[in-house]
């Protein structure tokens, strides 16, 4: 039982380092509800489109986390052992590794991009392929910008800086709301006017916004990061030793994360497949559970620094405690957002523009997210990621895959589909596979397999 002291103390450590990526991702996911607000206004047609893209920009976006994670970690790693000049090493490198991988996905989508998406929606009707084919291939040239942007705020946040990722974004964010406004629907100062672009105005909002962002990022590393400082050519010299530390820890979460997406794009074809107003309402559902996940997701990474600075420092003990009691708060401040979200969802709803039909699932569907999300979702995620930063990487992988292919994609099949339960089935495969997870990562924390593996620095 933890004494009131060590629980301020606890709080301060973790809030301190948290509460920046809170009201980073609190702004990220109001501005993504509006964006999509304004999307949505152009029409049901396009609200569907935005969704089948975002299925795989969220698929590309988990590949890149080969390089944010696994250079998060080294780097904090690196910080708690006091070796500031390997953690500006692995830094570099972790930022070339982004160019290169991006620029060849980058590639691989410009070819491809038709065909993988009449390969994956080709029975969604023809003004939403239409759409949804256009705003991927403009969006598509923002993700080597998002990779390089991405690894440079995990490389601060290891270095236990997230108010500057933070502060980025959310500049980055209002650009691409402010520019949506414009593009999407026009702009006449009468002797100024800009058309509007509808669908092709979100996706070049979008890609301006990025550029922003990254530039914005570059500058500050190069010339104001106080820790990892990378204003030298040598830290982005070609180094195999890094470059092969920061992949062992991060492809393995990579590879979890492009098969846990590649899962949901799967439920996404199914969701089509059952109506365009079921993926009308998984749209909007999903952006508003966006909202409601970011104290998890902000207490996620910010105990998964935490846990890696202390595997650098030697504090092994410790570790236990920190990830339970990160845990334990995620799920606190879980049950109050979603008992506040519980008595405002219909007004929310409304801002959306939904149709007749998609507001008649959207009440059901939401009420089993706010009742699911406090009660599952921490142990399920949080405890993965610290775990990823003690160095036990192929665990959190396995059974993620495990759970995502064999319980979310597979029920999901069956209580959507075959059963005829529709979006309704979707989600609980979803609640299914949350639960499967927590009773897999809760034992091994208590366990000790996930001790002994935290890096060495490079020679």
């Amino acid at each position: 039982m933890m004494k009131k002291q060590e629980i301020k103390t606890r709080s301060r450590e973790l809030f301190k380092i948290s509460m920046p990526m809170v009201v980073e991702h609190l702004a990220i996911a109001a501005m993504g509800m509006i964006s999509t607000m304004l999307v949505a206004s152009i029409g049901p047609h396009a609200t569907t489109a935005l969704g089948m893209v975002d299925s795989i920009s969220n698929l590309i976006i988990a590949l890149f986390a080969a390089l944010t994670t696994g250079g998060t970690i080294v780097v904090a790693q690196f910080i708690g052992k006091q070796d500031i000049l390997s953690a500006k090493r692995a830094a570099g490198q972790a930022i070339l590794l982004s160019v290169a991988f991006s620029v060849v996905v980058l590639a691989v989508l410009l070819v491809f991009h038709n065909q993988l998406m009449y390969l994956l929606f080709g029975d969604a009707d023809a003004d939403v392929m239409a759409a949804a084919l256009t705003f991927l291939f403009i969006v598509s040239f923002s993700f080597p910008v998002l990779a390089v942007t991405q690894t440079i705020f995990g490389i601060l946040r290891g270095s236990g800086d997230t108010l500057t990722p933070m502060i980025i974004s959310i500049l980055m964010n209002a650009a691409n709301l402010g520019l949506g406004i414009v593009l999407i629907h026009g702009l006449n100062l009468g002797i100024f006017t800009i058309p509007a672009f509808g669908v092709p105005g979100a996706a070049m909002a979008l890609l301006i916004a990025r550029v922003m962002g990254l530039a914005a990022a570059l500058f500050f590393i190069v010339k104001k990061a106080r820790g990892v400082r990378l204003n030298k050519p040598r830290f982005f010299k070609p180094d195999m030793p890094i470059q092969k530390t920061i992949l062992n820890l991060g492809m393995p979460t990579s590879f979890e994360s492009a098969l846990f997406h590649v899962g949901r794009l799967i439920t996404q074809v199914f969701i089509v497949q059952i109506s365009m107003e079921a993926a009308e309402t998984n749209t909007i559902a999903g952006s508003i559970a966006n909202f409601v996940n970011v104290p998890g997701m902000a207490l996620a990474t910010g105990v998964m620094i935490l846990v890696g600075q202390r595997i650098g420092r030697g504090d092994v003990d410790d570790v236990r405690k920190t990830v339970g009691f990160a845990t334990v708060m995620s799920s606190i401040l879980f049950a109050g957002l979603c008992l506040v979200m519980f008595f405002v969802q219909g007004p929310i709803f409304a801002l959306f523009n939904p149709t007749d039909e998609a507001l008649s699932y959207l009440p059901m569907v939401f009420a089993s997210y706010l009742i699911a999300t406090p009660l599952i979702w921490s142990i399920s995620f949080v405890i993965p990621a610290a775990l990823r930063a003690t160095g036990d990487v192929v665990f959190p992988m396995v059974v993620s895959i495990f759970t995502m292919l064999i319980l979310r994609v597979a029920f999901s099949y069956l209580f959507g589909i075959l059963m005829g339960m529709g979006i309704m089935g979707i989600w609980l495969a979803m609640y299914l596979d949350w639960a499967v997870r927590s009773a897999f990562f809760l034992p091994r924390l208590l366990g000790n397999k996930w001790k002994g593996k935290g890096i060495m620095a490079p020679k």
